[in-house]
């Protein structure tokens, strides 16, 4: 690969990349879904319907998240050097997902916060007989209780308008699932007189790793987590709704390469069923399967048979 050539510098006029500059993707356009499955263990009590305005506590902490990130990755890099006389090489050694930072506006029935803390306070808790105790002490909780699942999903303005303006495609969906995700920063707020403003609840979360799934129409199952770490579809929708299926972990794509020989065989099961016919390896195969030790046995009067 050489340097640029003239002929490779774009010279043309404007109209011919305005549908390309014209279509930036703009940052107000997102939703967080809070696919919690374990709430029943960590917070004692769900707020009610009343205190929701008719919802779940889920949907409207998705619909008060006010902030969120797209997340980033990093590589941890490990220098080679000799390998080669007098170069120095980089290699990725480890892959460093950062903390997932969301902000709520705080709603006047304290709902939000409430969850926060109620999970907080169950990753560890405070044990003994009461906590003002002064001997009272605490113990963390095991993470497959309180661990979660949260998914962010980026579309556009044109994204579910049927037909947009001047435009022939619509533009699809870019959902991220964060996989086993536990608070580890919830930041004080700040109440003084003077000016009101609305009062923000921004926290920090921990998570192991995420799934990436790009430009796909609709969600076809959505996964929430639960209580025994079964996967469980959510919604499906009409069976003509295809997905994409360049599913990425963190920049990996899924495919058969990636999987072992025993998940290969259950895959191939599910789609083709049982393949082996009769008789082959001797299975069921009438001419081949008898076990029955007294066949053509000879006896003193002859043959039994």
């Amino acid at each position: 690969m050489s340097f640029p050539k003239r002929g490779q510098i774009f010279k043309d006029s404007i109209d011919r990349i305005k549908s390309t500059v014209a279509r930036p993707s703009l940052d107000t356009f997102y939703e967080v879904n809070f696919s919690f499955g374990k709430y029943q263990t960590w917070l004692s009590d769900a707020p009610g319907k009343r205190r929701t305005q008719g919802t779940d506590f889920m949907q409207k902490m998705s619909l008060m998240c006010t902030q969120a990130e797209l997340p980033g990755t990093s590589f941890v890099p490990s220098s080679a050097i000799g390998h080669r006389q007098g170069i120095q090489e980089e290699f990725p050694n480890l892959r460093n997902f950062p903390p997932l930072n969301l902000v709520f506006y705080a709603d006047a029935d304290h709902v939000i916060i409430e969850v926060l803390e109620s999970w907080m306070s169950y990753i560890n808790p405070i044990f003994n007989s009461g906590i003002r105790d002064s001997n009272a002490f605490t113990r963390f909780n095991y993470p497959e209780d309180y661990k979660e699942t949260i998914h962010i999903t980026k579309f556009e303005r044109d994204t579910f308008i049927r037909e947009s303006r001047n435009a022939s495609y619509q533009s699809d969906m870019t959902s991220y699932e964060f996989v086993n995700v536990w608070p580890i920063d919830l930041t004080s707020m700040r109440v003084a007189y003077g000016d009101s403003n609305v009062l923000r609840c921004s926290v920090q979360f921990a998570y192991d790793r995420f799934f990436t799934t790009f430009n796909y129409n609709d969600i076809q199952k959505q996964v929430v987590n639960t209580p025994v770490g079964v996967v469980n579809s959510k919604e499906v929708v009409a069976a003509n709704t295809t997905v994409d299926p360049a599913a990425v972990e963190g920049g990996y794509t899924f495919s058969d390469k990636n999987l072992s020989n025993a998940q290969l065989a259950r895959v191939a099961e599910t789609r083709y069923g049982n393949t082996v016919p009769d008789g082959a390896f001797g299975i069921n195969s009438k001419s081949t399967d008898n076990f029955n030790p007294t066949r053509n046995r000879k006896t003193r009067r002859g043959s039994r048979y």
